[in-house]
């Protein structure tokens, strides 16, 4: 795991992906039904998912959102191919972020021939807008379809950033849980950090809290919302800082990015 990551450009990525062989079932886009339905109860931000097919390099299916958040219509997502999708990143951060996804489909191969299967793959860059401004997004993969240690399709969400105030997001974070460690690649000399992956214990009603702080929510609003005291609001706040080890509700929402703690 001690590989650096080395920029590439698009005709190196294209070649990396090049169309594979193999086939989907015909009603394969139907697995990704309980990903779509999970997103949408613990998403930590504003957020847009798309369906791609790597067997024809083509995006099958859009959330309904989805021209709400880059200056593309639905049609244009439909478009086999990966100049489009790459070039929605800032200039500055293309090159890295194919790199990353090439890296780590290596490092998935791996994965699966040693039997590991909770890992979770955080990738982070600046994306194109709806009005043509750059904000950092976190992108995640929760469900794929996998033959032959091949992904042939995968659900891709993309979480909006720009509400967090949070520096140095790392370009890659990749959090295995089978070993209980996170590496983390830094986005421009590529370093490398190996933390503690132990998720703490969080109970129902502090991921309900958790999930509207994420949204931009204040004590008042989630007690109003959650029909709890204002009191009971803070205690549940102190409980998390002290189990993640935080002192700020930013840190806290950094933290819960990081380790994805309502991923499901």
């Amino acid at each position: 795991m001690g590989k650096k990551i080395h920029p590439i450009d698009i005709n190196q990525f294209n070649d990396y992906f090049d169309k594979k062989d193999g086939e989907l079932p015909a009603n394969y886009l139907d697995s990704f039904d309980d990903s779509i339905k999970n997103a949408k109860r613990f998403a930590i931000a504003p957020y847009f998912w798309f369906i791609h097919n790597a067997t024809n390099l083509r995006i099958e299916r859009t959330s309904v959102n989805i021209e709400q958040f880059t200056p593309l219509n639905k049609e244009d997502w439909i478009t086999p191919g990966n100049d489009f999708f790459i070039n929605l990143f800032h200039p500055e951060d293309r090159q890295y972020i194919m790199a990353a996804f090439a890296f780590t489909r290596d490092i998935l191969v791996k994965f699966f021939t040693e039997g590991k299967t909770n890992v979770i793959f955080n990738y982070y860059g600046r994306m194109i807008g709806r009005n043509g401004e750059y904000r950092w997004i976190l992108l995640q993969s929760p469900h794929q379809i996998i033959i032959n240690y091949e992904v042939k399709a995968s659900i891709i969400m993309i979480y909006d950033l720009s509400h967090f105030v949070i520096k140095n997001l790392p370009l890659l974070s990749i959090l295995d849980f089978n070993d209980n460690e996170v590496q983390y690649f830094k986005h421009v000399d590529q370093g490398l950090l190996k933390i503690d992956a132990e998720k703490p214990t969080i109970t129902k009603r502090e991921k309900e809290v958790l999930n509207l702080m994420a949204q931009g929510s204040n004590s008042p609003e989630i007690a109003e919302k959650l029909f709890l005291s204002y009191h009971t609001v803070e205690n549940h706040k102190r409980n998390l800082r002290n189990k993640t080890n935080t002192k700020t509700s930013a840190e806290l929402i950094a933290y819960t990015m990081n380790h994805s703690l309502l991923i499901l």
